[in-house]
């Protein structure tokens, strides 16, 4: 199975992790990993590498692109097969989660299909769209 990781500032991280196993019920393969600034980054980056180390593969998904827990992903996914997904969301990881059961093809396969199908729950509404002028 392929692992999920979430890295994120603050606890943003366990909050997603809490919110997908009320939703979808407790799940393996499945950690957080809070950053609060107190930790260097390669000492977060050993945190996320080590805890998940267990997992045959895993995608990371971290909240903004270029941040410490982004960076700190690229440093878990160093030399392996693993990926890193930004713009952490609950509909982004609840897909993950439902997703990746059975799925056979590897971590990248999976988060390039959930990119593309991300843009399926990314909707604007204005007022005037819904109770007109």
């Amino acid at each position: 199975m392929i692992g999920i990781a979430i890295c994120t500032h603050s606890d943003f991280a366990k909050g997603l992790k809490n919110a997908i196993e009320m939703i979808a019920g407790e799940q393996q393969d499945f950690l957080d990993f809070c950053f609060f600034g107190d930790e260097q980054l390669m000492e977060y980056g050993e945190r996320i590498k080590e805890g998940t180390n267990q997992f045959e593969s895993c995608i990371y998904v971290t909240d903004l692109v270029n941040a410490t827990p982004f960076n700190a992903s690229l440093i878990a996914i160093a030399g392996t097969e693993n990926v890193v997904l930004t713009g952490a969301s609950l509909p982004l990881v609840l897909e993950l989660v439902i997703r990746r059961q059975g799925y056979e093809n590897k971590a990248e396969d999976l988060a390039r299909e959930i990119v593309e199908s991300s843009k399926e729950y990314v909707e604007l509404k204005c007022s005037k769209d819904i109770f007109g002028e």
